[in-house]
């Protein structure tokens, strides 16, 4: 089934601030170290029953999307042997393997989330990017899914122009064609119409 793009279809917001700001990556390099300082603070306070470990995905999540994948591990790293250099002396397990195991499992899951923020923030980037190129085209452009053989997104030109109309209409129509596939795999054209 073919369906047309919806006359309500806008073009994306324009990109959000981070969350610092113009201020850059320093700030929230220096941010996210003193959050990471205060729940290490608070998670010594509460002692060693009572695992904080899950706040500090918060700093770690912020210094991802705002300084980027190395900084992320960065602070990682510190944030786990802070931890262990915290409470080496009061864990309660019977062997000390068991301690660093959950050095080693806290540690793991920072770096997990650092890889899934970082690849969230390159693939937003990405797309912003793609369509700020499509939308600065002069002629109606725009993508279909070919396995769906849905209109996918289209500029501003196509949108005041060709809006509502299915993808097998708008294939009567002259274009310079280039095929691509999307990120999921599935193939996609983009026509840009030369009327």
């Amino acid at each position: 089934m073919i369906r047309a793009m919806r006359d309500e279809m806008a073009p994306p917001a324009p990109a959000a601030a981070d969350f610092f700001g113009d201020f850059g990556p320093s700030v929230a390099c220096a941010a996210c170290a003193i959050l990471v300082l205060a729940i290490a603070v608070i998670d010594k306070l509460t002692g060693y029953d009572l695992h904080l470990g899950v706040l500090y995905l918060v700093p770690i999540t912020m210094m991802t999307w705002s300084a980027g994948r190395t900084w992320g591990l960065g602070l990682s790293v510190a944030t786990a042997l802070l931890w262990l250099a915290i409470f080496s002396g009061q864990h309660h397990y019977a062997d000390s393997f068991y301690f660093y195991w959950d050095g080693a499992v806290l540690f793991i899951t920072l770096v997990i989330v650092v890889v899934l923020v970082a690849r969230l923030r390159e693939a937003l980037r990405a797309h912003e990017l793609s369509f700020t190129v499509l939308e600065t085209l002069d002629a109606p452009a725009y993508v279909v899914d070919l396995q769906r053989g849905d209109v996918l997104v289209g500029n501003r030109e196509f949108r005041d122009a060709f809006a509502g109309r299915a993808a097998g209409e708008l294939a009567r129509y002259p274009a310079r064609e280039s095929r691509f596939r999307l990120a999921d795999g599935r193939p996609a054209l983009l026509r840009i119409l030369t009327l």
